[in-house]
């Protein structure tokens, strides 16, 4: 992690049907680029890569519902609810081809937006996005609800405790992301993971167009993505390349940040490689 971007920042707030999000932008020219973090964060987990990235593109920064300043419902935290506040958000700020870098639960909410949206996107970036539920997700977020239920303080202590080479201002700041959650966010995406043993959800994903990256780390080192899935995925997308961070983990813009620059920068500026499967 890093210290607050130098990047001049403007804070909004924008509705999304029923509920506002709140939400920075970074930058005032170049490609919109949409960044959406993981569960129990908000947009100041991209603090280490705004940037690199403002230099490039107008960045927009939500934290979305259930997180961070944005507003929390008693209900509604299912992919297809967080899916539709992105469908409302792209239409509201009148985003024509927008590109699109989601890190886990915003990697899941983008490929769910893109189902229905197969060619909206200029470009889709997926950072250590899972593709599968099951019941091994349970852990993970009883963990996550057992330290949104912690005093800031007691949160703190724990990531400084578990990342002793993290700061005490970031462990603090990781804290206040993940106390700040409604519980219901990890309550509510426990429930339809755990429940989601059958779907075959890569094969729902053959409809999507929008050029699509995913990098990802290794399991043995903290990574959600099952090297099969990340293949199976690019070989059921038209337009789909892979990256792979030796000993990466699942935060790789975080913990691994010039490496994560390095794979996701050219490609979301229309430098990289040939997609994986070009012939579909």
């Amino acid at each position: 992690m890093s210290d607050n971007p130098l990047t001049p920042a403007i804070r909004r707030r924008i509705p999304v049907g029923s509920i506002e999000l709140s939400l920075v932008e970074y930058g005032a020219s170049g490609s919109p680029l949409i960044l959406l973090h993981g569960t129990g964060s908000r947009g100041v987990s991209w603090w280490p890569v705004i940037d690199a990235l403002a230099a490039h593109f107008r960045l927009i920064v939500p934290d979305l519902r259930g997180h961070g300043d944005s507003d929390k419902p008693a209900s509604g935290y299912q992919f297809t609810d967080y899916a539709a506040d992105l469908a409302a958000l792209i239409d509201e700020l009148e985003l024509a081809r927008p590109l699109i870098l989601g890190h886990s639960l915003g990697g899941i909410v983008t490929l769910a937006w893109a189902i229905f949206h197969p060619d909206r996107a200029a470009r889709i970036a997926l950072e250590d996005v899972p593709l599968r539920g099951g019941s091994r997700a349970a852990p993970l977020f009883d963990d996550w609800l057992a330290l949104a239920s912690m005093t800031v303080d007691d949160a703190a202590a724990h990531y400084c405790r578990e990342h002793p080479e993290w700061t005490e201002e970031e462990c603090r700041r990781r804290a206040v992301s993940i106390t700040s959650t409604a519980p219901a966010v990890f309550t509510e995406l426990r429930d339809s993971s755990v429940a989601d043993t059958g779907s075959d959800h890569i094969a729902l994903l053959a409809a999507i167009r929008s050029p699509i990256l995913l990098v990802r780390g290794d399991p043995e080192t903290g990574s959600m993505v099952v090297p099969d899935d990340a293949e199976r995925l690019a070989a059921a997308l038209p337009d789909a390349r892979l990256a792979h961070i030796p000993g990466g983990s699942h935060s790789l813009h975080r913990e691994h940040a010039d490496a994560f620059l390095d794979e996701i920068l050219p490609f979301l500026l229309g430098e990289s490689q040939e997609p994986v499967n070009p012939t579909r």
